[in-house]
Order: structure tokens, then C-alpha cells, then sequence
């Protein structure tokens, strides 16, 4: 397992009516890849896979996080996603 998170978001960002992609944010609670620390925020590259039986999405950047407990979705407008 790579990074689990907790307090997430499924983010996704439409320019107009075009959904662009979407991505994760969240809480890290844990990293065993060691790019974040507990309690760092991550926003992640566009989500490629989710799997809410197993709590495990995947990104383009081949990442793989887990999710704890329940979530939200957002809907965001490009202009409103700082890269």
C-alpha cells in the first residue's frame, strides 16, 4: 500500500459542461512510499481507477491510495483549480 487518507474528496473539474478529470484530496495518515508526512495534504495527479469495495483508487501517475471511512464529491469549475 502506498499512502492511505482519511477526510477525502473526489474532486471533479469540468471547464464548461467538460468534465477535464477528476482527483483525490484528502488527510495522509500514513505514507509508506514516503513522499508525505502524517498530516500533509495531497492532492493527486487524475484519478484513473476507484474502487469503493476495496477503498483504493489508482492514478495516471500509477499512485495508489487508500481511502478511510466516508467521503464527499465535488464538482469544480478549471478556473477554480489551482495546479
Amino acid at each position: 500500500m502506498n499512502t492511505v487518507i482519511s477526510d477525502w474528496f473526489v474532486v471533479s473539474v469540468y471547464d464548461e459542461n467538460l468534465l477535464i478529470g477528476k482527483v483525490l484530496y484528502g488527510t495522509v495518515i500514513d505514507d509508506s512510499s514516503c513522499r508525505y508526512l502524517k498530516g500533509d495534504y495531497v492532492c493527486t495527479s487524475a484519478i484513473t481507477a476507484i474502487n469503493l469495495d476495496t477503498k483504493l483508487v489508482k492514478t495516471q501517475t500509477g499512485s495508489l491510495y487508500q481511502i478511510l471511512d466516508n467521503g464527499q464529491y465535488e464538482d469544480i469549475q478549471l478556473n477554480e483549480f489551482e495546479l
